[in-house]
């Protein structure tokens, strides 16, 4: 994926996108062609493939691109213990939830939303701010539980309609990732 700074190439990047969503809607991802995707986003096949590297490349793009990853990871300054980090962590995706829903029955509607660990994954893996004190191992492993964690219960609210708010979110995705249930 292009990642760089050329106003066109990202201008092209958010058209190439927004074609992706616009033809997602329409049917499903499996049945969506590059070629469908560049005559929509008015771009060219050599276009794409020099900032994008596959259909699924573009989804990661417009996960952490237009979406972003979860919630904003930057560490606030009230956090003072493991509990108050769980709490955060579930509260900040939890809401993330919420936010894109329609996103999320999208992504599970077309049997894609493994790309939902993977972002989340990304982000944990990244924010300097997770587990900060945690060997660069546990860390690893810690962001790759707690991922699939918050990625499977993400499917299961598609799954179930979307209809739980962000408290009861949060509370399930305590209850689950805190180790409390056994």
């Amino acid at each position: 994926m292009y990642c760089g700074s050329n106003k066109t190439a990202l201008q092209s990047q958010r058209q190439i996108a927004d074609a992706m969503m616009a033809l997602m809607e329409e049917k499903p991802f499996s049945q969506i062609t590059v070629s469908e995707i560049c005559r929509a986003a008015g771009i060219s096949r050599q276009t794409f493939y020099s900032l994008f590297t596959s259909r699924e490349n573009v989804m990661v793009f417009t996960l952490q691109a237009q979406y972003c990853d979860g919630p904003e990871l930057g560490q606030p300054k009230h956090i003072a213990c493991r509990g108050d980090m769980l709490r955060w962590l579930c509260r900040g995706y939890s809401e993330y939830m919420l936010r894109n829903r329609a996103l999320i029955k999208l992504l599970v509607d077309n049997r894609i939303d493994y790309l939902l660990y993977d972002s989340f994954l990304d982000a944990m893996d990244s924010c300097d701010c997770f587990l900060p004190k945690a060997d660069a191992c546990m860390r690893g492993y810690a962001a790759s539980f707690y991922a699939g964690g918050i990625a499977c219960v993400a499917r299961r609210y598609a799954e179930e309609g979307c209809s739980s708010d962000a408290d009861q979110l949060e509370a399930l995705l305590m209850t689950l990732l805190s180790g409390s249930l056994f």
